[in-house]
């Protein structure tokens, strides 16, 4: 699993996963709560086998979802522009546990670091 953070000047963070020839661009308004409900939710899901969060946009929001099954770890991204869409499928993927952990903690430290630089 291939996972990757940047930030723009407007304060948006923009996140990038891709697994298997599956890939996922998804943003969020607010870095900061982005990033934080994000460790959250792989916290959760590394420890508890399930964890979730959102990114708001102005257009809409996205949906991380994560449930480990045993050693797997079953990646989700979702996106909502409103009520009368419903939920689009962006990313759906499988990977091992370990490598997923390993994957989002690299980008989110990765991230946290370039933000200290500014």
């Amino acid at each position: 699993m291939e996972v990757t953070f940047t930030g723009d000047a407007f304060g948006r963070v923009l996140g990038t996963i891709a697994h298997d020839g599956a890939q996922a661009t998804v943003s969020g308004s607010d870095s900061l709560s982005a990033m934080a409900d994000l460790r959250l939710a792989v916290d959760s899901a590394i420890a508890h086998d399930h964890g979730e969060c959102f990114w708001r946009e102005a257009l809409g929001e996205y949906r991380w979802l994560f449930r480990r099954e045993g050693r797997t770890m079953r990646v989700v991204i979702l996106r909502s522009t409103g009520t009368l869409t419903g939920w689009e499928h962006c990313l759906w993927a499988e990977c091992d546990a370990g490598q997923f952990r390993c994957a989002m903690s690299a980008a989110m430290e990765e991230y946290e670091s370039s933000l200290s630089t500014l």
